[in-house]
């Protein structure tokens, strides 16, 4: 079988996407898997007439490097002359699930319809050839959109970050930044643009790129103002977005933080106490004349900051409720202190949580922890 990991470019993708020219027959359907979540959100999988086997092993043809995932786990089908796929679990320890219901033995995959394997969730998509092509340019616009401007891990200096972002679909206006500033000091935004879906990832990409010229701001409220400032003179379709900021300096280990119309973030001590920093402010760009504000306070080594926006926590439980800034705090708080990665972590209890495993809001966590 051939080996096709993901994070590989797919040899089936529609090849108009990538400027070559290449002969397709009209009325000529194709069926695709369009990953939800998982390890590269927004990538399409063509699928031919050739089953594609999904696991965990090299042997698979979509190889998925997690432990949920049994070594050959489930085998996806094409039907000549049908719109669904044909999904065979291969008695997989975790097993298969069909728009959340577990398969027993096999069962088939409608259009528009999820396939959950492990910790991935799939779409399947049967597209005719204009509309193949129209979804591919898609998907690289959206990759090069927000996911292009979010910062790398930093496992190194006064703050180590990780990160977890998992897009909805269509994407929504979550996005990070982490800018370093003049006397080693690191500036935390996060910013979720309010709006029409088919605008706010576009706008919120704008944002992090503006962001890159930020070279020095005193403080969240300047880098706020700055911000609030462009925003108005611009043309942004009418629409605001409200955001979290921080200044830190690891000299005097003073943290400056303000919210513009965003729930606070999370600062956990040493000592295990959760802290709400929220200095409040109206979202950015929304009123003119706005004038922020920001606080400070000192930041004890080993302390940990959750930054987060609403989509992190803001869906229905399996019980119909929907979940609040309390649940998330609670969940945050119970994380052990382990090498992994505790954003990825808190993503995959609270999508244990949920109601559906859909995503309908952007799902954006950064913990950073300070020396």
């Amino acid at each position: 079988m051939n080996e096709q990991m993901l994070g590989t470019p797919s040899t089936n993708a529609a090849p108009a996407a990538f400027g070559v020219s290449a002969p397709v027959a009209l009325g000529e359907w194709r069926h695709s898997l369009v990953v939800l979540e998982g390890l590269e959100p927004g990538r399409r999988i063509e699928l031919g007439d050739r089953p594609l086997v999904i696991g965990r092993r090299t042997a698979a043809d979509l190889v998925l490097p997690e432990l949920q995932v049994s070594g050959l786990h489930c085998r996806v089908q094409v039907l000549a002359g049908r719109p669904v796929l044909k999904v065979i679990d291969f008695k997989s320890t975790n097993g298969s699930f069909i728009n959340g219901s577990r398969i027993d033995g096999s069962a088939y995959l409608a259009p528009g319809g999820t396939l959950a394997v492990g910790r991935h969730l799939f779409r399947h998509d049967f597209l005719s050839p204009q509309a193949r092509v129209q979804a591919v340019y898609q998907d690289v616009e959206r990759e090069q959109t927000v996911s292009a401007w979010l910062p790398l891990p930093a496992s190194r200096g006064a703050v180590r970050t990780q990160c977890c972002y998992r897009a909805a679909e269509p994407p929504r206006g979550a996005g990070l930044a982490m800018l370093p500033l003049a006397g080693e000091r690191v500036a935390l935004i996060l910013v979720d643009v309010c709006g029409p879906r088919e605008h706010v990832a576009r706008h919120a990409a704008r944002v992090l790129r503006e962001l890159q010229e930020v070279s020095e701001v005193a403080g969240p409220a300047q880098l706020f103002e700055q911000l609030h400032r462009r925003w108005r003179e611009g043309a942004h379709d009418g629409l605001f977005f409200t955001a979290w900021a921080a200044v830190y300096d690891p000299g005097t280990r003073r943290l400056r933080h303000a919210c513009a119309g965003q729930h606070p973030a999370l600062l956990r001590v040493p000592e295990g106490e959760m802290l709400r920093l929220d200095a409040l402010n109206p979202p950015v760009g929304l009123l003119p004349g706005t004038e922020f504000i920001d606080e400070e306070l000192e930041v004890p080594p080993g302390a940990r900051l959750h930054l987060f926006n609403r989509g992190a926590f803001a869906f229905m439980d399996r019980s119909g409720r929907e979940l609040e800034l309390d649940d998330i705090e609670a969940l945050l708080a119970c994380l052990p202190p382990t090498p992994g990665n505790a954003p990825e972590q808190a993503f995959v209890q609270l999508r244990r949580m949920a109601e559906s495993t859909r995503l309908h809001d952007d799902f954006l966590l950064l913990q950073a922890e300070f020396d």
